[in-house]
Order: C-alpha cells, then sequence, then structure tokens
C-alpha cells in the first residue's frame, strides 16, 4: 500500500498553498496525499487532481490595525483565538481518525497536539530559523516590528524545534540552519514559474522607461497593500490581482486568482507583498521588484532586506509605489539597486522537500 500522508496548510494568504502544492506534485507519485485547509487554501485546492482529499477547517487570525497586524489586538482576542484552536483540534482528530496517515506536513498551522498524542511522525514546511538569524544580524530595523518578532516570529521558531520531527527550511542562498531539525532547501516555486525562470534568469533588468507593464501582485489575505491614487498616470500598463476595484485608462483590477502565471508571464516589473512565497517567485522571475511588508510583520521585513541584498529590487511603503516609479521613469534609471545575486539563488526547493519527505518517511518505517 502506498504511504498516506496529511498536509495542513494555512489558508490565511495563497502563498502557503502554492508553496504546498509544489511540493505535493513531486510527492504524489510515490505517496497518496490529503489536504487539510482553510480560507483561500480551501478555494485553491478545489480542482487539484494530485491529492487525494480535500478537507476544510477553521481559520485562526492575526489581529488588524490601520491595515497592519496589531500584537496588542491579536493578544486581547485571545479567548476567540483559544476557542478557535480547540474547535480546530477536533476537526483534525475526526480526520485523522478518518484517514490514519503515516506522516503529517504542516505549513503555518500549529493545531498540531492530536498528531503528537497519536504519535504521527510530523514534518513542517517552515523558514523561521532563517528569518531569526537574519533578524539577529540586521542593523536600524523599524521598531514597529520588534513586537512581532519577539511575541511570533521568535515563538515560532521554537515551536517548530521544539515540537517537529523535521523542518524543511527554504532559503534563497545555501545558508547553514540554526539547528539540526531544520533541513535547508532552496525556493519552493511552481513548475509554471520554474519554467518561466529558465528564460528570465539571465536577463538584465529592462530600463524603467522600457516597462510596458507592471503587477501588483498583493496578498490574498485581508493584509494587502492599498496603493494609493495615482497609478493611472504612470505610463504603463498595471495589473492588480489580489484586490477588487474599478478597472480604468491603464489599470485593471484582477481580484484574488488562484492562477496567476500569464500576467507574472506578461509583466516587466513586480509590486509584492512580503510573503516569502510571493518573494520566493519574484526572485526565481528575475524581474525588478517593489516588495511592501504589512506593517508591524518582522517576517516580512526581513523578506524585504532579502530582495534589497540580492539586488532583486527595493522595500517600499504603499505611498512610495507611484512616486517611485515615477521618480525611475523620469531618470531612467534603477537608483540604488545592488548588484544582481540572482546566479546564487537555488530555486529547486519543491524537489529538495520532496526529497527529504519521502527520506523522513523512509526513516520513520525503518524505527518501526
Amino acid at each position: 500500500m502506498r504511504p498516506v500522508c496529511l498536509f495542513i496548510v494555512n489558508g490565511l494568504g495563497m502563498g502557503n498553498s502554492t508553496r504546498c502544492y509544489a511540493v505535493i506534485k513531486k510527492l504524489s507519485s510515490v505517496m497518496d496525499v490529503h489536504v487539510l485547509t482553510c480560507g483561500n487554501g480551501e478555494k485553491f485546492f478545489q480542482d487539484k487532481k494530485d491529492i487525494k482529499s480535500l478537507n476544510i477547517m477553521d481559520a485562526l487570525f492575526y489581529a488588524q490595525k490601520e491595515g497592519g497586524i496589531s500584537v496588542a489586538r491579536t493578544f486581547m482576542s485571545i479567548g476567540d483565538l483559544i476557542r478557535l484552536a480547540r474547535n480546530k483540534s477536533k476537526q483534525l482528530e475526526t480526520l485523522l481518525t478518518k484517514l490514519k496517515p503515516d506522516i503529517a506536513v504542516t505549513d503555518s498551522e500549529y493545531s498540531i497536539f492530536p498528531l503528537r498524542r497519536k504519535g504521527i511522525p510530523l514534518a513542517g514546511l517552515n523558514n523561521s530559523d532563517v528569518i531569526v538569524t537574519e533578524y539577529m544580524k540586521a542593523s536600524g530595523l523599524p521598531r514597529s516590528i520588534k513586537g512581532q518578532f519577539w511575541l511570533v516570529e521568535l515563538n515560532d521558531y521554537f515551536f517548530h524545534r521544539a515540537f517537529m520531527d523535521i523542518v524543511i527550511s527554504p532559503a534563497a542562498l545555501p545558508t547553514p540552519s540554526r539547528h539540526p531539525k531544520f533541513k535547508r532547501v532552496g525556493l519552493i516555486v511552481r513548475d509554471e514559474i520554474l519554467e518561466l525562470s529558465k528564460i528570465t534568469q539571465t536577463q538584465k533588468f529592462p530600463a524603467p522607461r522600457e516597462l510596458k507593464r507592471v503587477a501588483l501582485m498583493l496578498s490574498g489575505s485581508v493584509f494587502a497593500s492599498k496603493i494609493g491614487p495615482g497609478l493611472e498616470t504612470l505610463p504603463f500598463k498595471i495589473d492588480v490581482i489580489g484586490r477588487e476595484g474599478r478597472s480604468h485608462d491603464n489599470v485593471t483590477y484582477h481580484g484574488k486568482l488562484t492562477n496567476n502565471v500569464e500576467l507574472l508571464k506578461s509583466a516587466d516589473m513586480l509590486v509584492i507583498n512580503g510573503g516569502f512565497s510571493a518573494v520566493s517567485e519574484a526572485i526565481s522571475l528575475n524581474k525588478p521588484t517593489f516588495l511592501i511588508p504589512v506593517p508591524g510583520h518582522a517576517e516580512q521585513h526581513i523578506n524585504g532586506l532579502l530582495i534589497e541584498g540580492l539586488g532583486a529590487g527595493y522595500i517600499v511603503s504603499e505611498a512610495d509605489v507611484v512616486p517611485k516609479l515615477a521618480r525611475f521613469h523620469e531618470i531612467n534609471a534603477w537608483e540604488g539597486l545592488a548588484p544582481s545575486r540572482r546566479a546564487d539563488v537555488n530555486t529547486a526547493g519543491a524537489v529538495e522537500a520532496a526529497e527529504a519527505l519521502i527520506a523522513f518517511h523512509a526513516q520513520v518505517v525503518k524505527r518501526a
């Protein structure tokens, strides 16, 4: 009989789902893969042939303030979060009784104790060790992200270190991991993006006046940035993905899409929020990128530093997007851009992650 693998995927944004599916496609030839998800994950996985079943659970949340994460409000909502966590545990318990998985993989989901109680081997898909290392190395970080780092990101690292049997940790560069449980792999991106990157990875950035089309690939979550007025004044076509709006002149709103590959293919430049899946695909595609971190989100700011350090683009605010694009177009130069390190980037993470999970299952069988 084929091994049974359960993926438990956070559905707050779309990136967790696209990343997990890239790995699932490699695993499905040797394992029966089932998915438990919520939110955007439900929509994303509903037509995927590589999974045996799609199962839905409740979703946890971050509290918001002025479009960003509020650590204080999230803490004040702890009662609601505890009740949701209990419901999620019950839903997971029921599914485990039905499926009896041989291994489970979580991506940004933390209701794992039914898995621990049943002794199911558990892998995490998480690069919190990279975020912790880069945060500790960085200087001049904004005060607004410190609370979220110490209360959320650092605890995320310790959670995975304590409760996972193995952690698949993607990174652009072959950096050492902080702990033996963390298995370093390359960036995990969709197959379609890898195919496009074969064409774009060695190309030079177009000059700003050569831009014909820009894709605003905003987060699929409630934290998607709200780009201010003035997009229609820019001298190129703009596709806004992830937000609803009234299309006019050169600006087209596409809302949430489960497949944005054609729009990314036609774009000469990207404007993204700072989720790691979007960052991974932007780096892979080797197109000039503006990254807008969600306010108060330490991981997204660190991801922005990665973009800048690789010479792939810039950290900007919502208000900066239009004036900076206008400025670069006026001088026809990518002002202050670091030298490109695209040649150093590893984009084989989906294959490497699948291989690591297959090896993990083999170790489980051997120990049994």
